[in-house]
């Protein structure tokens, strides 16, 4: 669902990237979980950690060597989302094993935690909009813009981004 609502989001925006980006993910994850489609590996992929951090670290050093909205960053995040969409690629038992008391509190928390973040960028983007003020209403790219400025700030923020979606992907976790 998150997915989803940043796929509208940004269909507001009017950003055809990141609406072609959420968006098709949205309806690739949503057609597998309703079983409209029902292929993929019988297992999710694993990778080795010396082929995950030597990917992190070659995109780390193409931010930090490439100029901002250049070609070789472009190139990356080509090969990021075909690399993301195998990942994904698997098909999971029909049947799923309840989830524990720890993982519905978990699932909750990070919910609640990702949905108020949310609404604070909504609200910022919003304000923004409406004052013509990024200062007092300022979103997060735009708190993050200084930062992203730099090659070494692009490398560690990419980096950690990553690491943060294999993470997230469960590659490295045994089910």
């Amino acid at each position: 669902m998150v997915f989803v609502g940043t796929a509208i989001f940004h269909t507001f925006r009017g950003s055809i990237e990141d609406i072609l980006i959420f968006g098709g993910a949205s309806i690739f994850m949503l057609s597998q979980v309703f079983g409209f489609t029902r292929f993929g590996f019988k297992t999710q992929p694993k990778l080795g950690i010396f082929a995950i951090a030597s990917f992190v670290l070659m995109a780390a050093a193409i931010l930090y060597l490439a100029p901002r909205h250049s070609i070789p960053n472009l190139v990356l995040l080509l090969a990021i989302i075909p690399i993301g969409a195998v990942l994904l690629l698997y098909v999971d038992d029909l049947v799923q094993p309840r989830p524990t008391i720890q993982v519905r509190r978990s699932r909750w928390l990070w919910g609640s935690w990702a949905v108020v973040f949310a609404l604070i960028e909504l609200v910022a983007y919003i304000g923004s909009k409406l004052t013509n003020d990024l200062v007092q209403f300022p979103t997060i790219s735009v708190l993050l813009d200084p930062i992203l400025e730099t090659p070494i700030g692009r490398a560690v923020f990419v980096a950690g981004w990553l690491a943060a979606g294999v993470y997230l992907f469960g590659v490295r976790r045994s089910r």
